[in-house]
This record gives structure tokens, sequence and C-alpha cells, in this order.
């Protein structure tokens, strides 16, 4: 290689190494850094030069320090290019006591974000920094000087004096504080002295007490064994009396059980719904009865004789019945007793009658209907009211609508949509309690049973409970005595499977009734009832 190659390589890297000293130059020197100010109230050993220090790492140098009209300083920071100084930091003046002063930039530590929170990496910088140039003094951050000797000597000074005056206060008083002190000492000596002495005086009374519980319970004890040996000699001697208590106890016990069996056999025994039936058929012809035997004995004879001894006869069966009307009243029916109840049947007038003459008795009155108040006819009405008031047959004829499908309606329910027909008897029915019992359905595919017992609270109303569709429930009725006027009748029946009957009611006059409803109102499985109801 001759001379001229070898001037060219060197001449060729002393520029690649200029080029290079240039470039960290320009990084690194002050060409490299961006100037920005912080206000200082005293500059505390900072001198051009000095570092400047970021979370402990070295991000610049002390540009110059300039101080200012009120006395106050402007350090002048030059921040290299890749570091951004956060506006909110604290800016600190480290002074140790040996070395040079340096400037630390201490950030704010960010608030922990919440769990499961994590910020993406391309989020935008939220933190202010400052601006890249020497901003007015009134726009710069205020920095924080570091406490010198004299600070700490003037802050203990004050803590001096603070004491000093505590202690005096406390001297002026210390006799006060004393004489308390002593005074408390001395009672609570007091104190101690009578409660040894209460203490001595409650153990001798202690000791007194137990003696005293000791020998009553040798006295006791003595006492309990006699009494033991007397029940035990008591009992030895009834022993046998005893014994017989209990058999006849249990012997009673069974019979008692015996009998609530039979009173639910027979509670239950479809028999005894027929038997009522048949009673209560029995009754109305024996009413009927009476009024043939009343028709009869009108036309037994013409004779006048005859016919006056059968009107004193009817006479007296007219007062009686009135008499037994009377006490029906008593007990919550009407009673038709003339000169006392309004609306009476008019005592009959003595003397005969002409034969042949219009509600006698005669040959040609054999069968003839028996004139309106004569004695034959207030026979008739008054036992008809006795019957009347004693029993009343309820008839009632109901059609539903379609039964609603999927829907939990109750089990008394099913798809049949009549007409079904409700027989019922009302025992005493204008009295202020009443049965009311009979059968829902009769022949239908769902037969049930009524047997309520009815209060009266007030006219036209009536609440009472009892067997309702063959279940326990509660019924309430409002009917303006069956005749023309506006009521309801509300059911309430089924512990397992609650339910419900509303109907509204209008008298048509002469004991019929015009009905409707719903059956089972308090579920989607109601249906809608409507019918007719009769009762004589």
């Amino acid at each position: 290689m001759n001379r001229q190659a070898i001037v060219g390589i060197f001449t060729v890297a002393a520029l690649i190494g200029l080029f290079g000293f240039f470039l960290v130059l320009a990084n690194v020197g002050p060409e490299g850094r961006y100037k920005t100010a912080v206000h200082f109230k005293s500059a505390s050993g900072l001198h051009k030069g000095a570092l400047v220090y970021e979370s402990g790492v070295v991000v610049g140098v002390i540009d110059q320090t300039n101080l200012l009209e009120d006395f106050t300083v402007e350090v002048v920071m030059a921040i290299n290019n890749n570091v951004d100084v956060p506006r909110n930091a604290r800016f600190i003046i480290q002074a140790p006591l040996t070395g040079d002063a340096d400037l630390e930039i201490v950030p704010v530590v960010p608030p922990p974000q919440s769990p499961g929170m994590t910020e993406p990496t391309n989020a935008p910088r939220t933190v202010a920094v400052l601006p890249r140039e020497v901003v007015p003094i009134d726009q710069q951050p205020q920095g924080t000087n570091p406490a010198t000797i004299q600070d700490l000597v003037d802050q203990g000074q004050g803590e001096t004096r603070r004491l000093d005056r505590m202690l005096a206060q406390l001297e002026k008083k210390e006799p006060a504080l004393l004489n308390t002190l002593q005074s408390a000492l001395d009672n609570a000596n007091h104190v101690s002295v009578t409660a040894d002495r209460s203490f001595t005086n409650l153990s001798r009374r202690l000791d007194s007490l137990t003696s005293t519980l000791q020998v009553a319970l040798v006295a006791g004890s003595a006492n309990l064994n006699d009494v033991t040996g007397e029940l035990d000699a008591t009992v030895r001697r009834n022993a046998g009396h005893f014994d017989a208590i209990v058999a006849a106890l249990d012997a009673s016990s069974r019979d008692l059980n015996r009998t609530a069996d039979q009173v639910t056999a027979l509670a239950s025994d479809p028999q005894l719904h027929a038997n009522i039936l048949q009673t209560t058929q029995g009754i109305a012809q024996t009413a009927t009865t009476f009024a043939s035997i009343a028709n009869d004995l009108r036309n037994v004879s013409g004779n006048p004789q005859t016919q006056a001894q059968l009107r004193d006869t009817i006479a007296n069966v007219d007062a009686a019945s009135q008499k037994a009307n009377s006490l029906l009243a008593q007990f919550g029916g009407r009673s038709s007793v003339y000169g006392v109840d309004r609306g009476a049947t008019p005592a009959p007038a003595s003397g005969t009658s002409r034969p042949g003459a219009p509600g006698a008795g005669g040959p040609g009155a054999a069968g003839a209907t028996p004139a309106p108040g004569s004695p034959q006819s207030n026979v008739k009405n008054k036992v008809g009211s006795l019957v009347r008031s004693l029993i009343a047959l309820q008839v009632r004829v109901t059609e539903l609508d379609q039964q609603h499908a999927n829907t939990s309606a109750s089990a008394l329910l099913t798809r049949d949509r009549g007409p079904s027909t409700d027989v019922n008897i009302i025992a005493l029915p204008n009295g202020s309690t009443y049965l009311y019992t009979g059968f829902n359905d009769v022949g239908g595919p769902a037969s049930t049973v009524n047997f309520a017992a009815m209060q009266r609270v007030v006219p036209h109303l009536s609440i009472g409970g009892g067997i309702v569709y063959s279940r326990l429930g509660a019924r309430a009725v409002y009917s303006p005595a069956l005749s023309r006027g506006l009521g309801f009748d509300a059911l309430i029946y089924d512990p397992r499977h609650p339910t419900a009957d509303a109907y509204a009611n209008y008298g048509l006059g002469n004991g019929l009734t015009l009905f409707g409803g719903e059956r089972d109102a308090l579920h989607n499985g109601r249906r809608t009832a409507f019918g007719l109801q009769y009762q004589f």
C-alpha cells in the first residue's frame, strides 16, 4: 500500500470521528437539551452545572440562577430532550453537609387503579408537563427550599418558649394539684378503711346466716324424710284405688274413641242425607194433610149445629196455632197473635152462619175452596204459615260458561257446563239463627254437600259457616226477604285450594230470584255462572 492510500484512509477515519463527536455533542451537550425554569425563595447553594435529578435519575444540569427584584431566585434548568418534567411535581433543593447542592424533581405518584382495570398501551398521556421554554415568573412552578439549621434553631426556640410557658403554668397550679391529690388520697384511704369494716361486718353476718341455713337444712332434711315416708305409706295403702281410677280412665278413653268413630261414620253416611230429605218431604206431606183435614172438616156435615161446633173447634185450633207462632217468635220466627202482632188473624165472630151462605158448610159445598176470611181458610193459612216458619225448600238451577284451557282451577269445577241443580233445606228460615243443608249438582259428576249454620246479624244480611261444597268454608248472604230487590251471595271454602264464589241476586217476587256471578273468582280458572233460584 502506497503513502497516498494511507493518507486517504486516515483522512476518512478523522472525518468519521469528527462527525461522531459532533453527534454526541448534539445529543448530550447543551445543544441536546431544552431550557425550563423554576421559582425558588432562595438558591440554597445551587450553581451553574449542578446536577438535576428526576426520581433519582440525572436528567439535566443547572444552566443559570437569576436573582429577581423581590430577592427571590429564578433557576433555569437544561433538561435532556428525551425527558419531560411534570408540572405538578415537587422541586426540592438537596443541600448535603458536604458536597455540592443539586435539584431533585419528585413526580406525584398517580392514584392506584381499580382491580381488574388495565391501562391500554396506546392510551394518551394525561399528565401535564412543563413547557420546553422559560415561561414568565407567575407561570413557573414554585420550588421547595431545604430546612436550614437556622430554621431548626428558630423552631426549637419557639418550642422551648412554649415549654417554658407550660412549666410556668404548671408551677402556678402545682399547690392546688398537690392539695387535690392529697385530698383524693385521703378519700381513698377513708374508703378503703370503710370498705374493710363493711366487709368484716358482712363476713360476720354471712357466717351467722350460714349457721342458720345449716340448721334449717338439717331440720328440712328430717321433715322431707318424714313426708317421703308418709307419702310412701299413703301410696301403698291406696295403690288399689289408683289402679281402679287408671282403669276407669282407660275404659272411658276407649268409649270416647268409639263414640268419636261412630259420630264420624254417622256424619259420612249417605243414608243420613237421604233421611233428612225424607223427613223434609214428610213435613211437607204433613202440612198438606193438615190442609186436607181442614177441608174435610168443613165438608163433614151441613148441620148448622155441627157447623157451630166445628167453628168453635177451628177457633180453638186457630188460637193454639197463634200461641205456637207467638212461642216461635221467641226463637226468632214470626208470630201472628191477634191483638199482639201487627197483621194477625182477627178472632172469629160469634154466631152461626146461615146454611147455603158464602163460606158456610153445606152439602153442595163439598170440595169447594174455602172463602177468604173463613175459619177453615184461617186454619189452613195458619198451618201453612207454621210449616213455612219451620222449614223452607230452595231449588237452584245454574248454567256455567266454558272452562278455560291450561288453568289451575279448583277440583270442584269440572268441564260440565250444566244446567246443574242444587236442592237445599233451610230450617227456621225466619229465625235469627237458621240451618242451611242440602246437595249441589244433584245427579251430576261432582255432587257435593252443604251443611252450614247461619246467623242473621242485621235485617236481610246473614253470615255463617260450616260445610260448603263438601269443604270447610264460610258464607255471607244479603237478600231483601225474597221480594224484589238487589242482593249478593259470597262463599269462601276449601282450605287446600282456597276458592271464592261471588253472586249478584235480583229478587223477581214470590220467592223467585235471578242470579249471576263467578265461581272460583280469585284464580285464572274462574267460570261465570248464572241461573234461577226458587224458595218455597
